[in-house]
């Protein structure tokens, strides 16, 4: 009787042990850190500051959506359009006044049209990121205006109330589209917020944009004068729709290569010193790949 009760004690206490051994553990819990990355390349958009407090789900940074936009008004008159030509064909074919190839044509078109659409709104959508819990801002690598590589980190959340020294922040800027770059500042020089570090040469994509803009009045005409036949009846809504969304198509791209150059210069996010320089002019380099490190004046 006594050797169960020295037992029942034992078992007891080993019971106590363990349990003040898991509330040390809790009380002791290594906080979560979490690298926020892209996958995919873009022009980044801040919403936070270093040092600041965040809640779970709240917006940390997002990617310029300028040319998502413009790719989104694109597709999303293209589903419209492909819609109206395959309604228009299915009504034919029930009076056998259309070919099945071209019904066949036209419901293959609709389904490629709705699948673009809504791999932009997706692209839309992911090009958000947001705090996967409360924490605090410990590092921000690019800030407004540097490009960012596809699955480069962006920002450091650490779980919980962290107290950092923000008085030399260092933002790392990056190219924002591949191109030859032409630096206009040098190591260790003092800039000020919004002036410009460096640009890309923008020969290529102006050779490319005029290009664009020729087959842009080409479709332009060709849509014209397939919009007067319409009226007369003399050539199909399939011809004419299609001649449509050539022209919209070309309008895009001429649009995105403006919106390209317009982007081509990359300027100081904040007072600082130039403290490292990556590429100088005359180099080539990759969207989202490092030019220069600017470090705070404070």
């Amino acid at each position: 009787m006594k050797r169960n009760s020295i037992v029942l004690l034992l078992l007891v206490s080993l019971v106590s042990i363990l349990e003040s051994y898991e509330a040390i553990g809790q009380s002791l819990q290594i906080p979560q850190i979490a690298n926020i990355a892209s996958p995919y390349k873009g022009v980044v958009e801040l919403h936070v500051k270093l040092g600041q407090q965040v809640k779970k789900g709240e917006l940390l940074f997002e990617l310029n959506q300028d040319i998502l936009n413009v790719q989104k008004f694109f597709y999303s008159s293209n589903l419209k359009l492909n819609k109206e030509i395959l309604e228009g064909a299915e009504k034919l074919a029930k009076i056998h006044s259309i070919p099945l190839n071209d019904l066949q044509q036209s419901m293959r078109d609709y389904l490629m049209a709705q699948s673009s659409y809504n791999l932009i709104l997706d692209n839309i959508r992911t090009s958000k990121y947001y705090a996967p819990f409360d924490g605090t801002v410990t590092k921000i690598i690019r800030y407004d205006g540097s490009g960012l590589g596809d699955n480069d980190n962006e920002i450091e959340i650490i779980q919980g109330v962290v107290k950092i020294n923000i008085a030399n922040q260092v933002a790392m800027v990056c190219n924002r589209w591949p191109g030859i770059l032409d630096l206009k500042v040098k190591l260790g020089q003092k800039v000020k917020k919004g002036q410009p570090l460096f640009s890309i040469d923008t020969k290529a994509i102006e050779i490319q944009m005029k290009k664009k803009e020729s087959i842009l009045k080409y479709t332009k005409l060709l849509y014209d004068r397939r919009k007067k036949l319409n009226k007369t009846k003399t050539v199909s809504l399939y011809k004419m729709g299609l001649s449509e969304n050539k022209y919209e198509q070309a309008v895009m791209n001429v649009e995105i290569d403006k919106i390209k150059i317009k982007q081509s210069t990359c300027y100081s996010p904040f007072d600082g010193t130039v403290s490292r320089i990556y590429r100088y002019s005359g180099s080539g380099n990759g969207a989202g790949k490092p030019v220069v490190s600017i470090t705070a004046a404070n």
